[in-house]
C-alpha cells in the first residue's frame, strides 16, 4: 500500500509537472494514515493503517508530512513477509528500518496545490455513496480489463453485474462513471492481495472512489470527475467557506479536536452545547482549513493538522474574495421568497438574478451557464449566500 500511495504522488495523469513526493502522515492511538495527490491533483489516495496493524507503542500524537523519494520506494520494494521491519514516523522524519539498513526520509514544505486539494477533497468526500463491493479477484478481473488511454472524450462506466464488476460504455442507474481509466488501474497491484473492493460515486459531481480493503488495513483512491481537472482548482469547498457557521461556534468545535481518528458531530454538540447541525458545518470549515480529514466508510471527519499557514486558505480562493466585495459595495439586494430566496447581484454591465434553495442554487451568469454547479458556486451564488446568511444573524 506505500508503495503504491508513493506511485500515485510521483505520477502525473493529465499534464507533466515537477514530481511532488511527499505524502503526510497522520497518527494517533487507533491508526496511522498517509495521504497524498498526483502531480496533477486529480487522485487522491489514503492509506489507513489501524493500531492492530503493528506490534509497538504510540509516543505522541501528531501530522507531519515527508517526501517518499527513490531510496525509499526501492526499501519498500525489498521488503519480504518473513522479515522484521520497523517503522518509525516522528515530527520531523520517517524511518524504515530493516535488519541493519535504514531508510529515512524527512520533513519537507507541503507543495501550494495539495493545500488547495486537501480542503477541497474534504468537500467531496462527504456526498460519496457506497455503489458496490466485490471481492478482490472479481475487481482484479475488471481492473486488468480497463484501457490504458489517458485522454479519453467520453466517460466509460463500472457497473454492477451479480457479483462482478464490467465496464460498459452506456450509463444506467447505479452505473459509476469514469474518465481516465488509467486512474483506476493504479491500484491493481493492491488487489492480489485484497480482501475486497469497495466503489464509491458522487452523483452529482462524477467523482469516484475505489478502495482495497484488507484484513488490516485499506487504500482509498478518488480521482476527479474528468481527467485534467485537477482537485486544487475545483471550488467544491467555496459552499462550506460561504456558509460557515459563526466563528465562535468554529472555534468551540476546533478546541474539542485531540487527534480523534472519528469525530461524532452528535457527541460533540451535546458536550459543546451546540447544534449538532452547526457542529457538521463547523467540521465541514475546519476541513477546507487543513484541520480535518473524512472517512467515507465511517462517514465522520478525523483530525489532523496540515502543516501550512490556514490564514491562507481564502487568499487562495479569488471567487470567494469577489463576492466577499460584491456584499461589501452593496451590489447584492434581496428579492424575498419562501422555501426558495431570491437576489438581484449586479455584474459587470447587467444584473444577474440568482435562486438560494435547499436542493439547488442556481445564477444567470455565463459561468453558472457553463458549470452548472459542478465546479462550486459562482461568485454571485457566494455573494447572495453571504448576504443571505447576514440577514439571518440580524434576525436571530
Amino acid at each position: 500500500m506505500l508503495y503504491v500511495l508513493s506511485d500515485v504522488v510521483r505520477r502525473h495523469f493529465f499534464l507533466p509537472r515537477p514530481a511532488q513526493l511527499d505524502p503526510v502522515l497522520t497518527s494517533n492511538e487507533t491508526v496511522l494514515r498517509l495521504e497524498g495527490f498526483s502531480g496533477c491533483c486529480g487522485v487522491y489516495a489514503r492509506v489507513d493503517l489501524p493500531a492492530t496493524a503493528f506490534d509497538g507503542e504510540r509516543h505522541g500524537r501528531g501530522t507531519t508530512n515527508v517526501d517518499f523519494n527513490v531510496e525509499m520506494r526501492n526499501a519498500l520494494l525489498r521488503l519480504r513477509d518473513d522479515e522484521d521491519v520497523e517503522v518509525a514516523v516522528g515530527a520531523d522524519e520517517v524511518m524504515l528500518s530493516r535488519g541493519n539498513q535504514r531508510t529515512v526520509e524527512k520533513k519537507v514544505r507541503l507543495p501550494l496545490r495539495w493545500i488547495k486539494g486537501f480542503s477541497e477533497v474534504q468537500a467531496y468526500q462527504p456526498r460519496l455513496e457506497l455503489k458496490m463491493e466485490v471481492a478482490a479477484a472479481e475487481a482484479l478481473r475488471f481492473v486488468r480489463s480497463l484501457p490504458q488511454a489517458s485522454r479519453p472524450k467520453m466517460p466509460s462506466y463500472a457497473v454492477w453485474a451479480g457479483r462482478s464488476i464490467r465496464l460498459s460504455q452506456h450509463p444506467q442507474e447505479g452505473a459509476v462513471p469514469i474518465l481516465g481509466t488509467h486512474r483506476v488501474k493504479v491500484i491493481e497491484p493492491l488487489l492480489l492481495r485484497a480482501k475486497s473492493l469497495k466503489v464509491w460515486a458522487d452523483e452529482a459531481s462524477g467523482a469516484s472512489a475505489w478502495e482495497a480493503c484488507y484484513p488490516q488495513g485499506s487504500f482509498f483512491l478518488m480521482i476527479s470527475p474528468e481527467v485534467y481537472r485537477g482537485f486544487s482548482g475545483e471550488g467544491q469547498v467555496l459552499s462550506a467557506l460561504a456558509k460557515s457557521p459563526p466563528e465562535v461556534v468554529i472555534a468551540k468545535v476546533r478546541a474539542s479536536l485531540r487527534w480523534q481518528s472519528q469525530l461524532d458531530p452528535d457527541k460533540l454538540a451535546a458536550a459543546l452545547g451546540l447544534d449538532a447541525g452547526e457542529v457538521r458545518d463547523a467540521l465541514a470549515v475546519l476541513g477546507s482549513r487543513g484541520l480535518a480529514g473524512f472517512d467515507a466508510n465511517a462517514q465522520q471527519y478525523f483530525h489532523r493538522e496540515l502543516p501550512f499557514d490556514l490564514a491562507k486558505v481564502e487568499e487562495m480562493q479569488p471567487r470567494l474574495g469577489d463576492a466577499r466585495r460584491l456584499v461589501e459595495d452593496g451590489k447584492v439586494r434581496s428579492l424575498g421568497g419562501g422555501g426558495v430566496s431570491t437576489f438581484q447581484v449586479q455584474g459587470t454591465g447587467t444584473v444577474h438574478r440568482v435562486r438560494l434553495s435547499d436542493e439547488w442554487d442556481a445564477c444567470t451568469c455565463p459561468w453558472f451557464s457553463k458549470h452548472q454547479g459542478q465546479r462550486g458556486p459562482c461568485k454571485h451564488i457566494l455573494a447572495a449566500s453571504l448576504a443571505q446568511q447576514g440577514e439571518d444573524r440580524d434576525d436571530a
